[in-house]
């Protein structure tokens, strides 16, 4: 095979593209486990190398969840869509190692995420639901247990921030003890009234908890929203379910490949209104340092 060319390699498990090059490997990895078949990393794509494969419903039913799909000849390995990814489902590696070069060329920014725990503040009764409350599981809670077996004290709360999704449940698990912020502002709007009899397609690939099946009737807690899309690309009544993206929390950056992503992450007025803003601030900062132009105080 000739040198440079991507390899695919498919199974259950997920995707992996690899690309051999004189000077370096890259090899781009995508979990079906993780993967909830959102459309950010589809709309972001630069060469239009990923597509959404739809799950399979069944009497309302998610029986298979929707994924991805990432052509070898389109990819070029940029990395924008592990950036995106809100459930960790992409990975790149650049020999082995993690590598996104758009992050470190600031041609892409970091989006913030951030979670952060006070584990004095973490009440003994709600040690354990702190830890259960997580739906990936990257919450560690060591307590110390008296000989009755009650728990005593929290010694420690670790969070795996490689796996976290900042979904913001344990927030409300443990209120004062955990702030989470993700990046994506946004709102969604769910009309039960439109909802198929029984049908819980969008409870079923919810990462988060954000739409829960209970009794027979679906409910909605925005707070654990990621804004991610997922639930709207499986359910079968389009009117039912609205997501929309207003804003994107970032470090700040100034690239064309940036500029062209935000455009399709976030509405099209919102991504004016932020460009807007930043180019004021920048004429501003400009003229800051203008002989003869008094500065704001």
């Amino acid at each position: 095979m000739k040198r440079g060319t991507t390899i695919k390699r498919s199974n259950e498990d997920g995707v992996v593209l690899e690309r051999k090059m004189i000077t370096r490997t890259h090899l781009l990895a995508l979990d079906h486990d993780k993967c909830v078949g959102c459309e950010l990393c589809v709309a972001v794509c630069p060469k239009e190398a990923i597509t959404y494969v739809p799950g399979e419903l069944q009497d309302g039913k998610l029986v298979k969840r929707p994924a991805v799909d990432i052509n070898p000849g389109k990819c070029n390995f940029c990395g924008e869509c592990v950036v995106v990814c809100p459930v960790n489902a992409l990975s790149l590696l650049v020999d082995g190692e993690p590598s996104l070069q758009i992050l470190e060329l600031e041609a892409f920014p970091t989006l913030t995420k951030e979670i952060t725990v006070d584990a004095s503040k973490v009440p003994l009764k709600m040690a354990e639901a702190c830890e259960a409350s997580c739906p990936t599981e990257v919450i560690t809670v060591k307590v110390r247990r008296s000989k009755t077996g009650r728990i005593s004290k929290v010694l420690s709360v670790e969070v795996d921030e490689s796996d976290c999704i900042y979904c913001k449940q344990c927030e409300a698990a443990c209120p004062g003890a955990f702030k989470v912020t993700h990046p994506f502002e946004g709102i969604i709007r769910l009309q039960t009234s439109l909802c198929p009899a029984g049908c819980q397609a969008c409870a079923d690939v919810c990462p988060t908890d954000a739409l829960v099946m209970s009794d027979g009737k679906l409910s909605l807690d925005e707070r654990f929203c990621l804004y991610c899309g997922a639930c709207t690309q499986v359910c079968p009544v389009p009117e039912a379910l609205v997501v929309k993206r207003h804003r994107v929390r970032h470090a700040p950056i100034k690239s064309g490949a940036w500029i062209e992503a935000l455009k399709k992450l976030i509405s099209t007025e919102m991504a004016a209104e932020e460009l807007a803003i930043k180019s004021q601030v920048k004429r501003r900062s400009v003229l800051a340092y203008l002989p003869g132009v008094p500065r704001e105080e």
